[in-house]
């Protein structure tokens, strides 16, 4: 999996999403809408005329509002490359842990992949790939 960008530019698209345009030239279209819903810190940012105060900051690494909330690359990275279906969802990656009460050992067992990447897409370090979710479906139907 590729390492994150460093961002070029952000545009604000409708009320809760972005445009991220990385150095590299890959766009993404990231929904911000979740957050912002469910995340009390996000709550400045439901207001269109906050939302709109987004800019690149730490030359590239990051982006802030007038507010004072930022957001790493790596997040809106990780974000756009789950919300394109690029990678596997981190939510979902850890609810299949707890449902099937899987620590990053057994996981990696599992998976045939060292612990260490496996404890990188738990902790959100890295995206996780879409086979990895292939996989872990394929173990559910193997189980169930």
């Amino acid at each position: 999996m590729a390492t994150p960008d460093k961002i070029k530019s952000v545009t604000v698209h409708a009320p809760d999403t972005l445009v991220v345009e990385l150095a590299s030239g890959k766009s993404y279209r990231v929904s911000l809408a979740e957050p912002m819903a469910g995340v009390a810190g996000f709550d400045a940012l439901r207001d269109p005329a906050m939302f709109a105060t987004v800019q690149v900051v730490d030359w590239g690494w990051a982006i802030e509002w007038a507010c004072g909330l930022s957001m790493a690359s790596e997040r809106l990275y990780q974000m756009g490359k789950e919300q394109s279906g690029e990678a596997y969802p981190l939510a979902e990656f850890r609810a299949w842990m707890e449902r099937n009460s899987m620590s990053l050992t057994t996981v990696s067992q599992a998976l045939g992949l060292s612990r260490r990447a496996v404890s990188q897409y738990s902790s959100g370090a890295r995206p996780i790939p879409r086979v990895v979710g292939l996989a872990l479906r394929g173990i559910d139907r193997t189980q169930g």
